[in-house]
């Protein structure tokens, strides 16, 4: 129940927030099904990853004074949430929050690893580790990547 009303405060938060502010939000969702080898066992976990960007509005200074004025393009601020579910049930077993500046809408891509799963945000790069449950970012990337983990309690 209180993953259901996290995940629902979460939704609602980013719809206020995207409702509130000039830019345009879109909101997407992805599946993913991986494999891992634990012990000489294949074991299948889940990624969920939902997509929320916030387009950021700056106007041109050369049309201060005007009523139409031209728009500047700017990175959308995005953020993702991902939740994994190890054991195949209907819950999701924990959950992340990875938030970067992003530069181009299909940028983002998650590939399978030997344990767990990669994300590459152009050239930054994430690994996430299914069998210690940790994730993996390189120095040059720290300053990219915002992460905040969480678990889902029964």
């Amino acid at each position: 129940m209180k993953t259901l009303l996290t995940i629902f405060s979460f939704m609602t938060l980013t719809a206020f927030v995207a409702h509130a502010q000039d830019g345009v939000m879109s909101a997407t969702q992805e599946l993913k099904t991986f494999t891992v080898s634990e012990n000489g066992k294949e074991k299948q976990f889940s990624v969920k990853v939902m997509e929320h960007r916030n387009y950021e509005v700056e106007l041109e200074k050369k049309d201060e004074n005007k009523v139409n004025q031209t728009r500047k393009s700017m990175p959308a601020f995005v953020t993702k949430l991902i939740a994994i579910d190890y054991d195949g049930d209907a819950a999701y077993d924990s959950y992340t929050t990875l938030k970067y500046k992003g530069s181009d809408k299909n940028a983002f891509e998650m590939s399978p690893t030997d344990k767990g799963f990669e994300i590459r945000v152009n050239d930054r790069t994430m690994r996430y580790n299914v069998l210690d449950d940790m994730y993996y970012i390189k120095d040059k990337n720290k300053d990219f990547f915002i992460i905040e983990e969480f678990t889902a309690t029964p």
